[in-house]
């Protein structure tokens, strides 16, 4: 028999050793976002190449480009490089694991996130079942966005800006602590444009606390001022250090030229409203009408900044698809508390099904014993041995003994990788005139040997430019504002050469012009050189 001081060992190793709950699911996103059925979305479009160079040449050159870098059309173009913190990271992990570490990186920052959402549920003393349930919910409603680009960090920085805000405003933290959102503000703002979202998150704090104190009687109003006026300060404070950015309050003027150039001309549609014919927006478009049942029915009584953040959010999600993941990390921990409200209907419902409240009951037991378990756990092991196990296998380009694990690419239903490997033997000279989806692939490729027409920077090269190149590619004889033939466009950039969709308009026209021939096509793209002399 064990003697008791062995058995203590025994549960000592144990509680080290076992994982939390918390561990099993960051572990769990690590696979799923890494390796899972949608792990093959990362490298839809070509941003992730210029976003890489542009890392690459801020370490080089131990500076931010304040023009442009990517184009022969646009070589003293204004480009703000907003997200150059988040670039450089990019371009480490590149150094790094190639395309597999930039993965690695991104699946990193979103599993953080959706733990940290996990976490702060659990917290709040909501059963794992419940939060579990719901944080399903979330992955299934925020992972059609899951690119290797630097939005997702805005997914953690909205997360613990509401976090500190909530806990700020319950009283469990003490008030000063509101204060962390400025040293906070001042690293997001210069990851990625997605600070944005905690202006917008601080002024509706801001706008509730002052209207509360507005709308309360005069003799409450002496409570409520100090809260009104810290939370004042720290919307006045939280804007001035955007301002601490490379580009100053020019960084506001770039925004807003590429909220005027892109949300219209965008050609992916990332920008525009989300269409509920489509399964993956469906949570969202459920979200939203599942309001009108939890708030009459809830015994939480909405506070004037939830009822504010959740119409907000609700109405952004509709305007543009890609705030919808926001809007889940933001009002999640809101309809936590509309679906806790919902006990005492829910208990009258399960008076009427004895069975099926007996068996609830043995299971939420089973589940608490879990958890009581749980509790006692304080290592991370497993947790810490996954990590390494992915550091070693993105370190090694992702072979395990001589089968390759992970191999990621630029989507082969998307880009034509076959003409990559015919540009690096038969290089054309001159100047290149490309698809728009094509340029952010030739930038990671080639550059800085190749200098292109077009990119997803549509922000930089501005409404006018990109309603051009749109011209060139469906309407060929009639180009931009002049109204000019593609040869005028052509002869004005000097194109030698034409990387193009082989469904586009312009590929027909050059397939029929004798000064153009054809010297290489797949299912992707044709691409075309100017013969000589014409």
């Amino acid at each position: 028999m064990q003697s008791q001081a062995e058995s203590e060992n025994i549960g000592a190793f144990l509680r080290w050793t076992l994982p939390t709950t918390t561990d099993v699911i960051f572990i769990a996103l690590l696979w799923i976002i890494m390796l899972g059925p949608r792990s093959n979305r990362f490298f839809l479009d070509g941003d992730p190449g210029w976003h890489v160079r542009a890392g690459q040449h801020m370490l080089e050159t131990r500076s931010i480009p304040h023009h442009d870098i990517f184009s022969h059309t646009m070589p003293e173009g204004w480009w703000v490089a907003y997200e150059w913190g988040s670039e450089v990271l990019m371009a480490l992990f590149h150094y790094w694991g190639g395309l597999n570490g930039l993965v690695f990186f991104v699946t990193l920052v979103l599993a953080i996130s959706y733990t940290l959402l996990y976490s702060y549920l659990r917290r709040d003393g909501y059963s794992f079942t419940f939060t579990f349930l719901l944080l399903v919910f979330v992955f299934a409603g925020s992972s059609f966005h899951w690119l290797a680009r630097p939005h997702p960090i805005s997914y953690l920085f909205v997360l613990l800006f509401s976090r500190i805000l909530d806990l700020v405003e319950q009283g469990r933290w003490p008030a000063s602590r509101v204060w962390w959102l400025v040293p906070i503000m001042f690293l997001w703002v210069n990851l990625h444009a997605g600070f944005i979202a905690g202006l917008l998150i601080v002024l509706t704090h801001a706008a509730a606390s002052f209207l509360t104190w507005f709308a309360a009687p005069g003799e409450e109003r002496p409570r409520l001022a100090p809260a009104a006026r810290r939370i004042a300060g720290v919307c006045a404070a939280t804007f001035a250090v955007t301002l601490a950015n490379p580009n100053g309050y020019g960084l506001y003027q770039y925004l807003a030229r590429y909220f005027r150039a892109v949300h219209n001309l965008n050609p992916d549609n990332e920008l525009h409203s989300p269409s509920f014919q489509v399964l993956l927006f469906q949570p969202f478009l459920l979200a939203v009408v599942a309001l009108i049942f939890l708030i009459p029915y809830s015994r939480h009584r909405l506070q004037l900044h939830e009822i504010a953040t959740l119409a907000l959010w609700s109405t952004l999600g509709f305007i543009s698809l890609r705030n919808i993941p926001v809007m889940f990390f933001i009002c999640t921990p809101i309809y936590a508390r509309l679906l806790a409200g919902l006990n005492d209907p829910l208990t009258g419902i399960l008076s009427r099904g004895p069975v099926l409240q007996r068996a609830l009951r043995w299971l939420y037991a089973r589940i608490e014993r879990t958890m009581s378990i749980e509790r006692r756990m304080k290592g991370h092991l497993l947790l810490g041995l996954t990590i390494l196990l992915i550091v070693l296998l993105v370190s090694n380009h992702g072979y395990v003994g001589g089968h390759r694990v992970i191999d990621f690419r630029f989507s082969e239903l998307e880009f034509p990788h076959g003409a990559i490997t015919y540009l690096q033997s038969h290089m054309p000279q001159g100047n290149v005139f490309n698809d728009w989806g094509f340029g952010g692939f030739l930038v990671y490729h080639f550059y800085p040997n190749i200098k292109v027409f077009i990119d997803g920077r549509l922000d930089m090269y501005g409404e006018d430019y990109t309603r051009q190149y749109i011209d060139l590619i469906s309407t060929p004889s009639e180009v931009g504002k002049q109204r000019e033939s593609w040869k005028a466009v052509f002869g004005r950039y000097q194109i030698a050469w034409v990387m193009t969709n082989p469904d586009h308009t312009l590929r027909y026209v050059l397939d029929v012009d004798p000064g153009w021939r054809s010297v290489y096509k797949d299912g992707r793209c044709v691409i075309f050189v100017k013969k000589e002399g014409s």
